[in-house]
């Protein structure tokens, strides 16, 4: 069957829980779990050497030392990610040159979205062009995909691919790798400078993921409009 079928949904709940990371700060659960397992809270580690799986190792240190590990981890994601003084993981921060939130960079963004039909403002308040919300979309992207391939819309599924295609050229792709070299340049604790470093990852290979996926879609629509002629 095609390559990518297993695909869509691990690729939805990576972005998901990327988004979740940047959008707050870890519940108290999720601090429990990587003190208890350390990386292997958030994916099963075969490379002990990996560069991410090193920083939870600390960070799993890190929480053992901390008197109030819920509390800390909420003054450092407000540090990073609320404060003037932080990353500001905004699209409008890092691509106008005058950083103006709210700006026609942040509407388009909210136009792509628009245009998408979807909705995701609903559940958050943060702006349209915010990294978690834009990792957001395309988890909803992503869903859809999935959607579409369980019902043999090929036709369908080509669009949507296209759509997180167009959009990690035009916004997320843009921007999003500098802002996590900034995460990684400021931040205290290992669990933001992993999530920095996986993200960065996650992203080149999405680039080349979606080009894949659209060469064999677009291969598979040309057969079935020529079986229909």
């Amino acid at each position: 069957m095609n390559t990518y079928h297993t695909s869509f949904g691990e690729r939805r709940d990576m972005y998901h829980f990327l988004s979740g990371l940047y959008l707050g700060p870890p519940t108290p659960s999720m601090l429990a779990l990587i003190k208890e397992k350390g990386p292997a809270a958030f994916f099963p580690v075969d490379e002990e050497s990996s560069p991410w799986v090193n920083e939870m190792e600390k960070f799993r240190h890190e929480l053992m030392a901390m008197a109030d590990p819920a509390s800390e981890m909420e003054a450092e994601h407000t540090s990073l990610f609320v404060l003037p003084s932080g990353v500001l993981p905004h699209e409008a921060v890092y691509l106008d040159e005058k950083k103006r939130l709210g700006g026609k960079i942040t509407m388009a963004v909210a136009g792509f979205y628009r245009d998408a039909a979807i909705e995701i403002s609903d559940a958050c308040i943060e702006m349209p062009d915010h990294l978690g919300m834009e990792l957001e979309f395309m988890a909803r992207l992503c869903g859809l995909a999935e959607t579409f391939l369980q019902g043999n819309d090929q036709i369908s599924l080509h669009l949507c691919l296209k759509l997180q295609q167009d959009f990690m050229s035009r916004h997320l792709g843009l921007w999003a790798p500098q802002c996590c070299n900034e995460i990684l340049r400021q931040a205290t604790h290992g669990l933001y400078r992993a999530a920095a470093m996986i993200t960065l990852s996650f992203l080149a290979a999405e680039k080349e993921y979606l080009q894949e996926c659209l060469e064999q879609t677009g291969k598979e629509n040309w057969l079935w409009e020529s079986s229909t002629v």
